[in-house]
């Protein structure tokens, strides 16, 4: 991801605002009320950047309602503990200098200086919890669970290299 990437991402973060009308009858069309009060716990810049996913898969002309649901959802896990605009900066300056030491950094609590780095590990699984608490369906769950996986996945994983390739273009 190149330095033009990582500028776009830094101004949708800091210049985010609430969801168009039209975006908000989009994800009403894919998630269920519950999984709707899921997405309304995101940030604002998270919000816009899944309904951003969501139209990119669109495009390509993907419409399985998991990969949807799970495009709108891969980063609820986020909410539980909220990265700031440094945060996510110190994150992606810490994978590209020091990329052994940010996956270490990443297991144990989500404490200190260390908590962007759990969170950008953790939060797959923690979303994918939240997600099965509320009562998605089980691939909606499994793809939240492994979209930030090595590329790629398992042969035959269509859905799951959709979701990644959208993701990174966001």
């Amino acid at each position: 991801m190149g330095l033009r990437y990582r500028l776009r991402q830094l101004k949708n973060n800091l210049t985010a605002g609430p969801l168009s009308a039209a975006a908000e009858r989009e994800v009403a069309a894919v998630l269920s009320p519950a999984e709707q009060a899921l997405f309304a716990r995101l940030s604002l810049a998270d919000q816009w950047h899944s309904v951003r996913v969501l139209g990119d898969l669109r495009g390509a002309g993907y419409n399985d309602p998991d990969l949807l649901a799970a495009a709108l959802l891969h980063d609820v896990g986020k909410t539980r503990y909220p990265l700031t605009a440094w945060d996510r900066t110190v994150i992606v300056v810490g994978a590209v200098l020091l990329p052994q030491r940010t996956a270490q950094w990443g297991a144990g609590p989500a404490e200190g200086w260390r908590r962007p780095f759990v969170v950008r590990a953790q939060h797959p699984a923690w979303g994918a919890e939240m997600a099965a608490a509320a009562g998605a369906r089980a691939a909606v769950v499994d793809l939240i669970r492994r979209h930030a996986d090595k590329p790629g996945g398992a042969a035959g994983d269509e859905a799951l290299r959709a979701l990644q390739w959208a993701d990174d273009q966001n």
